[in-house]
């Protein structure tokens, strides 16, 4: 019995020796860097190592000393965080001891952080912090002065062509904000193309919701992809900026200011450009703001609006890219502020933008018949002119923290002036010419807008009851005067004369439209994590939109109007909606689904010809998400959304615009609205401690009575060759996007690495000819990029997409198209001693020829510049920049339209030559001496 007891009791012994061995602790003392003084209330947190999910957690005691129990033998990852001070984080080894003890650990102030203090923060280089992807810019090294856009091309995730589009994770980025503010209105290259990177402190993308869906948590299925930049706290005191002076042979200058005067948080803001080397400064939206045109679209409420649009001469992301040399001022103005202990928020802008254009161009097309092919080449010049000033302002009064009211205006005012001419010719199978045509063009006119929106929000003590108002206000106002003169010859298949046409008119295009838009919504906790939404609207659009065409009398005057080219169309719109939305909440799950109904009484009057048409829609969107949160760097999510679209103006009035006398668009006052299912999924994935991470997308929709066209080309006759189309209902229309990103830093090499992939497939039913055609359009594509950088050695990147599309159209199997494209980007930037550097970079675009698009329009834009480091910290250079060495710059774009597929070349600037001098200029209170 006593050799049982004594047994039983070394097991139990051995037992808690074990436990106490499998149960350590680690302790410390935080201490200040400076003066050495104990700092409490510390955060000391223990994460695993291979996800970084929190194990431990304490904080420091009032001598600065700290421990935790119960920790089990391995290996972690040591976080102290405390604000004002740089955060701390180190492995550690966990033995199977009592105690682990780390001694002093000194944490440093941020404003006094010196290189040589050990701070290891490129291990939390990303974060997932709910649905936004978070990058701390300070891990990815770019050079000194480097502008905010070359960092975003180092970041996981991101693209950025060479034109500046920014692409995160599939999708395009349509806003920029700074410190979750717009930074010049809705002009993101203000702040990609102008604030430094070394002025940024993090990098976040995401979805940003509506005000509404971000005020009741509810998501409403209004999303846009956003990058919000967050400043450094030390860059938001005293003032920073840019000057760049440039100027060389061939009239090729570009002189610009940026001038940034931050105080608490008073934020000032200024620049002017003058450029005749393509930069503009204007936004990814003056594409389609920047002109005359208009546009009528249906927005998920059921309302009925004109945008106004412009001409190609911008890309989405403002700089220049368009047919011929530009020449361009600019300037603005920003302010913000806050007042009231931050419970009034204001934030404004003005903007003027000049841009004028000359050059020229040329289309080869081809499109694809039943039982031929036809080929048209197109050689046009142009001079366009134009000018804006436009404003924006919001102001935001939180009244107490249950009540608050946002107000949001922005307007602008232009003009315009283009003159084009055209000289075409189309050919046959054979090669014979079938009809020829000179055309001239010219347009004068105006263009306004003014919008407005009061949002009234407030919060009652029961948590997740809220209400909310919303009212709109939209204006829209063009009007443009304009000439067309063409002469068309038509031949027979064996190029023999057969009629001549010539079109005199003069062209006066005017729209109005007038919208108000109210909806109030009201949110309901319905149970724990579970709440719901109720809301309502209504919605009252007024347009007028009058095109007409007049033909010169006898009397050499353009007074006769031609009623087939005529058209005064008047637009009454009423629609109302309500819908409820239900949002589950959970720790790691999230779940929302609902819609609205939306019932819209159209009234169409055409003046001209007395008719009246009206009719009534009926609108389901219904809308639903999940988002379900593996820890808290991986998380995945799938989404539904169905919305309608409505026919634009162009469209849908009856009217034959013959802008192209060859190509004649008819309106259809029948055509229906079509509505799209749209799916979504995404997962993404990080591993803070091993810097590598990966992402994937998908997208699907298909239509239900999609906005389609049908086309008549003629093939035989005095017309040959002329097309006549008109937008038609079709059902049997789809597209999709599938595609993946994976990153990593091979650290010992200290090189970032990504590999990517991207599938797309679009599949769109027409009429052509009066046969049903189906073009299937596809392209496959893998994407590589990496980068490198040694400070005060050299900085490297190079990125490259390859892609392979093919295109087949139902009506004509035989002819089939299938290219590469390829696209490789390589960057340079090597300092040398005495403060000289060289900087290289080479854009590369390679196109495979076909058998119709057989010309060489390979073109490797080979840009650089020798200079000298001048100032403190090398704020100051002096360039000799060179563009386009190899002088192969030129315009180009295949585009495939359905049974058309169109290559265009353009002029465009060409190789030059500057000497400039680029100052980063910087004054902060508290930074570094000689900062």
């Amino acid at each position: 019995m006593r050799k049982f007891f004594l047994l039983t009791l070394i097991v139990h012994l051995t037992c808690l020796n074990l436990l106490e061995a499998q149960n350590a602790s680690v302790k410390g003392v935080i201490t200040d860097t400076i003066n050495r003084q104990q700092l409490h209330n510390t955060s000391i947190s223990l994460l695993q190592v291979k996800d970084s999910v929190l194990v431990t957690f304490t904080r420091s005691g009032k001598n600065g000393d700290f421990e935790t129990e119960r920790v089990k033998p391995g290996s972690y990852l040591l976080m102290i965080t405390m604000p004002t001070y740089a955060d701390y984080y180190d492995k550690i080894d966990v033995a199977e001891s009592k105690s682990t003890n780390l001694g002093s650990i000194s944490l440093t102030l941020k404003s006094r952080l010196l290189a040589e203090v050990f701070v290891k923060q490129t291990i939390a280089a990303i974060r997932l912090k709910g649905d936004t992807v978070e990058f701390k810019a300070d891990s990815f090294k770019v050079r000194q002065g480097a502008s905010v856009e070359e960092m975003l091309r180092k970041l996981p995730g991101l693209q950025v062509d060479k034109d500046g589009n920014i692409t995160a994770q599939g999708t395009k980025v349509e806003k920029i904000l700074v410190d979750g503010e717009e930074f010049f209105g809705d002009d993101p290259t203000m702040a990609t193309k102008n604030l430094q990177a070394d002025a940024i402190d993090k990098v976040q993308v995401f979805d940003k919701k509506s005000d509404q869906a971000a005020f009741s948590g509810i998501d409403d299925g209004t999303k846009i992809k956003t990058i919000n930049l967050t400043m450094k706290d030390d860059k938001k005191k005293g003032y920073f900026g840019k000057v760049e002076l440039a100027g060389g042979p061939d009239n090729r200058w570009n002189n610009n200011l940026m001038l940034n005067s931050f105080r608490a948080k008073r934020k000032l803001s200024g620049y002017g450009i003058m450029s005749s080397t393509g930069k503009t400064g204007l936004n990814w939206d003056e594409r389609e703001k920047f002109g005359a045109s208009s546009n009528m679209q249906y927005d998920a409420d059921g309302g009925y609006f004109y945008s106004s649009g412009g001409g190609d001469e911008f890309d989405s992301y403002g700089s220049f890219y368009g047919e011929g040399l530009p020449t361009s001022w600019s300037a603005g103005l920003q302010y913000s502020n806050k007042f009231n202990t931050d419970k009034q928020n204001v934030n404004g802008s003005y903007r003027y933008n000049k841009l004028n254009t000359e050059g020229g161009g040329s289309t080869l097309a081809q499109s694809i018949l039943p039982d031929r092919q036809l080929f048209n080449r197109e050689q046009r010049e142009s001079f366009t002119t134009k000018q804006r000033h436009s404003a924006n302002g919001t102001y935001e009064w939180n009244i107490d923290s249950f009540t608050s009211i946002k107000i949001v205006a922005n307007g602008y005012v232009g003009d315009n002036r283009t003159f084009s001419s055209f000289t075409s010719e189309a050919l046959n199978g054979k090669g014979n010419l079938i009809n020829n045509s000179n055309r001239f063009t010219s347009s004068d006119g105006t263009n306004s807008s003014f919008n407005s929106n009061l949002l009234f929000r407030k919060r009652f003590k029961k948590a997740g009851r809220t209400i909310s108002l919303t009212i709109d206000q939209q204006q829209r106002l063009t009007n443009n005067n304009g000439k067309l003169f063409a002469v068309n010859s038509f031949l027979s298949e064996s190029s023999s004369f057969i009629a001549i046409d010539t079109t005199d008119q003069l062209k006066n295009n005017a729209i109005s439209n007038h919208g108000y838009f109210s909806r109030i919504s009201y949110t309901e906790p319905v149970l724990k994590n579970l709440f719901v939404e109720l809301g309502a609207g209504i919605r009252v659009s007024n347009s007028d939109a009058r095109r007409l065409s007049f033909d010169r009398g006898f009397n050499g005057k353009y007074d006769v109007l031609n009623d087939t080219f005529s058209n005064h169309y008047d637009f009454n719109v009423v629609t109302s909606s309500s819908g409820m939305t239900w949002r589950y909440n959970g720790k790691k799950l999230i779940i929302s689904g609902g819609g609205d109904i939306a019932f819209s009484d159209f009234k169409q009057k055409d003046e001209l010809n007395g008719t009246v048409l009206n009719y009534r829609f009926k609108n389901l969107f219904p809308r639903s998400n999940l988002t379900y949160k593996f820890n808290s760097n991986s998380r995945f999510s799938v989404g539904y959304n169905g919305n309608t679209r409505q026919p634009t103006i162009e469209q849908i009035q009856p009217i034959r615009d013959n802008t192209n006398p060859l190509n004649i668009a008819v309106g259809n006052p029948n055509l229906k609205q079509e509505f799209r299912h749209s799916f979504n999924a995404n997962f993404n994935r990080y591993r803070v401690l091993q810097q590598r991470g990966f992402y994937l997308f998908s997208n699907y929709g298909f239509v239900s009575n999609a906005i389609s066209y049908s086309e008549q080309t003629a093939t035989a006759g005095d017309s040959i060759g002329k097309r006549t189309f008109q937008f038609i209902n079709l059902n049997g229309n789809y597209n999709g996007n599938v595609g993946g990103d994976y990153n990593m830093k091979i650290k010992k090499l200290d090189i970032n690495v990504g590999v990517g992939f991207s599938l797309n497939i679009n599949h769109n039913n027409s009429i052509v000819n009066g046969r049903p055609n189906v073009t299937d359009n596809n392209a496959y594509g893998i994407n590589f990029n990496l980068y490198k950088y040694k400070e005060n050695k050299y900085d490297f990147h190079y990125s490259s997409n390859i892609r392979y599309n093919t295109s087949s159209s139902s009506i004509n199997r035989l002819v089939e198209t299938k290219y590469f494209t390829q696209m490789h980007n390589f960057g340079l930037n090597v300092t040398l001693p005495h403060r000289f550097e060289i900087n290289s970079e080479v854009n590369a675009e390679l196109r495979q020829k076909t058998s119709t698009f057989d010309q060489n329009n390979n073109v490797f834009l080979w840009n650089g510049f020798v200079g000298r480091k001048i100032f403190k910290n090398d704020k100051g250079s002096i360039r000799l920049q060179a563009y386009d060495i190899l002088d192969q710059n030129r315009g180009y774009n295949r585009i495939i339209n359905s049974n058309t597929i169109r290559e265009n070349t353009y002029q465009s600037l060409r190789r030059y030559f500057m000497l400039s001098f680029v100052w980063n200029f910087s004054k902060t209170p508290g930074a570094m001496p000689g900062q």
